[in-house]
């Protein structure tokens, strides 16, 4: 269980990202609250948040102030920005704090759920993905290249995976790559991208309580018809019948 920390001035706000985040996720545990950038120095103090999710505008002390003061304490503290301003320079100081997302107002759920989620994959097990297929044969740079292939892959799950992305990434010939994918692995690799997103999405259909359609677009499907065909395909239920026999 991931540690969590809101900085919100709306406490009705707090509350609602509260329950979002531990009840519909999951996944994490927040651990305290503040009302504006002054208190939550003061609280981080004495609680270690691994998560730091902010607004920029209120009172006594912004969030980006905050977040200045921050970075000099907690350098490598994963911070998201909620904010109801789309302003670029808002934007702009926040990348210049190494902040992991800045995401708008009012809270798009799926989008919280994929940052949060950024988090546990970069800092966390990867539960359903654990058992992944492991690379084999003797050529240590093939099988970096291969590896870098999967952090990719593991990355952008939740959008368009195409072997020839793949291949501009690491710098190969597409065909060459599905060569060396099938010689690696055992599997084709869009095999293996299938295989990943029926993990990702039985993951969230353990962990949380997303909608069907939330679950279809975290794992990488636009329709979620198509979703839902593809997994009663691959682990011979419905999505809905998954999650009730668990």
């Amino acid at each position: 269980m991931h540690k969590l920390f809101l900085v919100e001035d709306e406490a009705l706000i707090r509350s609602g990202l509260k329950h979002l985040i531990e009840e519909v996720i999951g996944g994490f545990q927040v651990v305290g609250e503040a009302e504006n950038g002054r208190l939550a120095l003061e609280a981080l103090k004495s609680v270690k948040p691994d998560v730091l999710i902010t607004d920029i505008r209120m009172n006594e002390m912004n969030g980006l102030e905050m977040i200045r003061r921050v970075r000099d304490q907690y350098p490598d503290l994963y911070i998201l920005i909620l904010s109801g301003y789309a302003d670029f320079e808002y934007a702009k100081q926040a990348i210049k704090y190494g902040i992991s997302d800045y995401l708008l107002k009012p809270v798009d759920r799926t989008e919280l759920a994929q940052a949060l989620g950024d988090y546990r994959r970069k800092h966390g097990t990867r539960s359903g993905l654990a058992d992944q297929p492991e690379e084999g044969g003797t050529d240590l740079k093939g099988r970096q290249l291969i590896r870098k292939v999967k952090e990719l892959v593991t990355q952008r799950l939740d959008q368009e995976i195409s072997l020839q992305y793949m291949a501009e990434q690491v710098h190969l010939n597409h065909q060459y790559l599905s060569v060396l994918f099938k010689s690696e692995t055992g599997q084709n690799f869009t095999d293996y991208v299938s295989e990943c997103r029926m993990n990702r999405a039985k993951q969230l259909l353990k962990e949380t309580n997303l909608k069907i359609y939330e679950v279809a677009k975290l794992s990488g499907y636009l329709s979620s018809k198509h979703f839902m065909a593809v997994f009663k395909d691959y682990t011979g239920s419905t999505p809905t019948q998954y999650r009730e026999q668990l």
